[in-house]
């Protein structure tokens, strides 16, 4: 067997049948009616209605369970004189970057789950993934944090 030798005899003489109408050769480098295309793969990756339904209860009940909790937990930390102390200050920066997470994070990527589709724009989109590294980076080190205070 020589390098680059294929062992599929079909591998050369693929059959794609009737569902593949675009063959590499027919490729000019644009579509005809592009609309048309970007509704018929809408169609073919969008979820049914009931999965969309169900992801909806369970993601809003994620974000905003996530968001009142970790509010509340700094409210209780700021508002309350007797609450200061190192600890539940890095559980503060804990609930920030947890909130930053549902808040920020969460609904885009749900919504690009949802549709397929980027509506926020190039720079939201590396926003997005900056503010999850930064929030884990954050959530990393505020455990750390509390366990060496301990």
């Amino acid at each position: 067997m020589e390098i680059g030798e294929n062992l599929d005899p079909e591998y050369d003489n693929p059959s794609w049948g009737d569902n593949y109408s675009l063959q590499p050769q027919d490729w000019n480098g644009t579509w005809e009616n592009e609309t048309e295309l970007e509704e018929q793969v809408f169609e073919a990756t969008a979820l049914p209605w009931w999965r969309q339904l169900i992801w909806t209860i369970l993601f809003s009940t994620m974000v905003i369970v996530a968001t009142v909790g970790n509010l509340v937990v700094i409210w209780i930390v700021l508002a309350h004189k007797r609450m200061r102390t190192v600890t539940n200050y890095l559980l503060v920066n804990l609930s920030i970057a947890d909130a930053m997470v549902s808040t920020l994070n969460v609904i885009p990527n749900y919504i690009y789950m949802l549709t397929n589709h980027w509506p926020f724009g190039a720079l939201y989109c590396k926003l997005v993934q900056f503010v999850a590294v930064l929030s884990i980076c954050a959530s990393v080190f505020s455990l750390m944090a509390i366990a060496f205070d301990r």
